[in-house]
C-alpha cells in the first residue's frame, strides 16, 4: 500500500475543490488554474491511489464510492489547514490576503464603495477584486466560486444553501429630463404613465423583475420602451429627455439640485428596494473575507 506522504497536498487540494463543486472547471476557477491541469492532477491522484475517483459526463463529474470515502477525510484536513492559516493571518493583522466580491452597480454607487474603501484603508495589504455585473451574472459567479460573496439588489432567486442578509435599503423615485417638466407635471399614478416612454434596465435584471411585480400590484402592465445595461445609462437617457425612469433617490439628488432632471412625484407608497449580502457559509474561508464582510455589513 502506498503511504499517504507519497501524495502531495496539492493533489488533495485539487481533489477537494473538484469534489466540492463536482466540476473540474469550477475547481480550476477557484484555484486560478485551468481545466486540463485539474484533470491531469486528478488522473495522477487516481493512478497513485489505484482507483477511479470521478465519473465524467456532460453535466460535470460524480464521485465514485472510493471518492466519497476519501472526500470525508480530505475535507476535514483542508478545512483544518484553512483554519490554521486563518489564525496565522489574524496574528499578522491581515497584512496579506485576497477577497473577491461580486456587486451590483447600484450597491457600488450607493454604499458599497464607501464601506470597502474603509476596509482598504485599514488593511491595504489585502488584495481586492470587485466584479460588477447584473444580478443573475453575479449569482452565477458566486455559485461558480469566482467570488466569495455577493452584494446584490433584491429580488433574486438562489438555492437555500446560500445565506442572504439585508445590508442596505434605499428609495427609488421616478425621474424625467428637465425639458419634460411641464409635460409630466400632471402625472400622479402609474396609470398616467401609459403612452409615455419608459427607460429600464434589461429583462435579466433584478430591477426589471421588481417593477414588473410592482406595476402588477397596481393592475398596470410594465412595458418599458427603452432597455439599457446600466443604471448610469438610465440616468443619461433620462437627462437627455429620451423618457422617464426609476432611479435611487439619493443618487438622483445632485442632478435634481443641478436642474438636470426633475422628480415626478407619484401618489403611491414609497418604492423601497433592498440590497443583500449573499454567501455560502461553508465557502467563506480566511480572515480577510470575514473581515471584509463585516465592513460590508457596516459592523467594523
Amino acid at each position: 500500500m502506498k503511504g499517504i506522504y507519497m501524495i502531495t497536498y496539492d493533489y488533495y487540494r485539487v481533489f477537494y475543490y473538484a469534489a466540492l463543486f463536482k466540476s473540474f472547471s469550477k475547481a480550476a476557477e477557484v484555484l486560478y488554474s485551468n481545466q486540463p491541469n485539474v484533470a491531469r492532477i486528478i488522473k495522477r491522484l487516481e493512478s497513485e491511489l489505484g482507483c477511479q475517483l470521478f465519473i465524467r459526463s456532460n453535466r460535470g463529474v460524480t464521485l465514485t464510492p472510493e471518492a466519497e470515502v476519501l472526500y470525508k477525510h480530505v475535507a476535514v484536513a483542508c478545512e483544518q489547514l484553512a483554519a490554521g492559516e486563518e489564525e496565522v493571518y489574524e496574528m499578522q493583522g491581515l497584512k496579506t490576503g485576497f477577497v473577491a466580491i461580486g456587486a451590483s452597480e447600484t450597491a457600488l454607487r450607493l454604499f458599497l464603495l464607501e464601506r470597502i474603501e474603509k476596509f482598504h484603508e485599514q488593511y491595504p495589504g489585502v488584495h481586492l477584486k470587485i466584479r460588477n455585473s447584473q444580478t443573475p451574472d453575479t449569482i452565477q459567479a458566486l455559485k461558480n466560486g469566482q467570488v466569495e460573496c455577493a452584494v446584490i439588489t433584491a429580488p433574486f432567486k438562489i438555492s437555500n444553501e446560500f445565506h442572504s442578509e439585508p445590508v442596505y435599503q434605499f428609495r427609488e423615485i421616478l425621474i424625467a429630463g428637465a425639458k419634460q417638466k411641464e409635460a409630466v407635471k400632471n402625472i400622479k399614478t402609474l396609470e398616467d404613465l401609459a403612452g409615455l416612454s419608459l427607460i429600464s434596465l434589461p429583462k435579466n435584471s433584478s430591477s426589471y423583475e421588481f417593477y414588473v411585480h410592482y406595476f402588477m400590484k397596481h393592475d398596470v402592465k410594465y412595458h418599458p420602451d427603452i432597455e439599457t445595461e446600466t443604471a448610469d445609462q438610465v440616468l443619461s437617457l433620462v437627462e437627455r429627455n429620451f423618457g422617464l425612469g426609476f432611479f435611487p433617490a439619493e443618487a438622483a439628488k445632485e442632478y435634481i439640485d443641478a436642474g438636470k432632471i426633475v422628480e415626478v412625484p407619484l401618489e403611491v407608497p414609497p418604492i423601497i428596494r433592498e440590497t443583500r449580502l449573499v454567501y455560502h457559509p461553508d465557502r467563506v474561508k480566511g480572515p480577510a473575507v470575514k473581515k471584509a464582510m463585516d465592513f460590508i455589513r457596516n459592523r467594523a
